[in-house]
């Protein structure tokens, strides 16, 4: 064998050290982006998990026979007064919860509930609905139609005016047992 062959030989693939410093790398870089995932997905204590998809839309007859009554746990002191103005904001134009552990969601930043109701509180502005619709049902409603998001179509952080109408008059039937064909039968002035 000539001497360039011998050295073509040994320059072929990575040497033993090479692969060594490599797998240290790699194996290093895998348990940093575990640390760093398992930090930002860590939900913060005391705070509700995200609101559950489900195929079967929230206050319907199947989904509220399935939900045994628990009392809600009790909010994070930080975010629980923003919460509970929501809260009193959503009851005032007759919108409430199919579960009272629904009104948790509102309390986690990560949930689209809270922007969803200031989003739904904009939109009715100085109306209410004539009877009460779940809330969560016209959030199911909202999401559904768009596919499964919440995404809004300003900056502003206004809903998809068209979209969040037909799933308040979806709520509102499902709830009332009624009729209604538009949105403008089943909102009235605020007083």
């Amino acid at each position: 064998m000539t001497e360039p062959e011998k050295e073509s030989k040994q320059q072929k693939g990575l040497s033993k050290e090479a692969w060594a410093a490599i797998s240290a790398i790699v194996v290093a870089l895998i348990g940093g982006m575990i640390t760093i995932f398992t930090v930002m997905w860590r939900p913060s204590p005391g705070s509700p998990p995200s609101p559950p998809v489900s195929s079967t839309p929230p206050g319907s007859p199947s989904a509220r026979t399935s939900v045994p009554p628990v009392s809600p746990s009790p909010p994070d002191q930080s975010s629980s007064s923003s919460a509970q103005k929501l809260v009193e904001a959503l009851d005032a134009v007759n919108i409430d919860f199919s579960d009272p552990r629904e009104r948790d969601h509102l309390n986690n930043p990560f949930s689209k509930y809270p922007q969803f109701a200031e989003g739904c509180l904009k939109f009715l502005n100085h109306q209410r609905l004539k009877n009460k619709a779940y809330f969560d049902v016209i959030f199911w409603n909202y999401t559904e139609e768009l596919g499964g998001s919440v995404i809004t179509d300003s900056p502003t952080g206004d809903l998809n005016t068209n979209t969040l109408k037909a799933a308040m008059v979806k709520a509102y039937n499902t709830r009332n047992g009624s009729n209604a064909l538009s949105f403008g039968d089943i909102v009235e002035t605020r007083n």
